[in-house]
């Protein structure tokens, strides 16, 4: 009897914790409850919006002419084609399946908190908090302004608080053959070298890298931007040399090179980049003002920094397997040391 007592009251208790077992699951909505997580009249009069992400914020706003600007970085223009159009897409196929959790606890570690994104359009603003992935693999969590419970999304577009990423820091995008002379100006010297016509090299020694360095410089992407009055910028300014680009059009781009040494030997240093183009309508002109551009590393290692640097780019290799040579004291001729295999 008390056997039968102890089975009837651990069933009783095994029922109890299903119970509460299924009432604290998620359970899927069926796919027709579904409805678009943001309105698409909202996005397509879309004005701004902010991204906050990884303890950053961008602000990406539309001037009235119709350009897509990052506030935070001096008003550059945005990336269009890598940044806003995927994200765009991602919230118009985005879609909301509805109640997800209510429970503070659950809703804690669905981390809530840690990215945003605000629309903003000229008569309705709405921020939108994106988590982690819900269990089933469909998409982002994410709550709704003004709600305080979570909902279920199949958003899993990916949010940059980074306002330097949203910047497209493309500046120019001609062909390196379109580049029909090229000429340094340094404080040692000057070179020019000029292509007879379209598809034939340049008359140097060393046309193979003439030619990279023009293909570089005629599809610059720099790698990021500072205000005019940075102090980094100004100090390095005050030395420079320049790099002038004419194309097979007519025209001209002139750049002005400027490097900062690192504070220890360790640090390689900071470099600049000014663009004056020859057509006055360039975008590249407008930026003249009011921004310095970052120069890459890699850009700078093809550019010789001064006629010395030149003259040593146009010198053969060492071969590398030369065998050393000794001279003996008193030995007369000398002697060739034979290198270690």
């Amino acid at each position: 009897m008390r056997n039968k007592t102890l089975l009837i009251a651990t069933l009783a208790l095994g029922l109890v914790a299903l119970a509460a077992l299924f009432l604290n699951r998620e359970v899927p909505k069926p796919e027709n409850d579904k409805q678009p997580l943001v309105e698409t009249g909202l996005l397509t009069s879309l004005q701004s919006f902010v991204v906050k992400a990884n303890g950053k914020t961008a602000t990406i706003e539309k001037s009235a002419d119709g350009i897509w600007t990052v506030k935070e970085k001096l008003g550059l223009p945005a990336d269009i084609e890598n940044r806003l159009t995927p994200l765009i897409r991602s919230l118009q196929k985005a879609n909301n399946y509805g109640l997800l959790t209510a429970n503070p606890k659950r809703l804690e570690k669905l981390g809530l908190t840690d990215s945003a994104l605000t629309l903003n359009t000229p008569g309705k603003s709405i921020t939108i908090e994106f988590g982690k992935p819900t269990e089933d693999g469909l998409g982002n969590s994410a709550r709704l302004q003004g709600q305080t419970n979570a909902i279920r999304t199949d958003f899993s577009g990916y949010l940059e608080g980074d306002a330097a990423a949203w910047v497209d820091f493309t500046l120019l995008a001609t062909k390196g053959e379109e580049v029909k002379s090229i000429a340094f100006t340094w404080a040692d010297g000057k070179r020019e070298f000029v292509r007879p016509e379209k598809g034939k090299p340049f008359p140097a020694k060393n046309d193979e890298s003439l030619n990279e360095l023009c293909n570089s410089l005629a599809t610059l992407r720099v790698a990021d931007a500072v205000a005019k009055s940075d102090k980094e910028a100004v100090a390095a300014f005050a030395k420079s040399f320049q790099v002038k680009l004419g194309f097979f059009d007519g025209t001209t781009l002139t750049l002005t090179f400027a490097k900062l040494a690192g504070k220890t030997p360790a640090e390689p240093g900071k470099a600049f980049v000014r663009l004056l183009h020859s057509d006055a309508k360039h975008k590249v002109n407008s930026y003249a003002t009011k921004v310095e551009f970052v120069a890459p590393s890699w850009i700078m290692d093809q550019i010789p920094g001064s006629e010395a640097d030149f003259k040593k780019s146009q010198q053969p290799p060492a071969e590398a397997n030369a065998a050393p040579s000794l001279r003996i004291p008193s030995q007369g001729p000398l002697i060739s040391v034979p290198a270690p295999k």
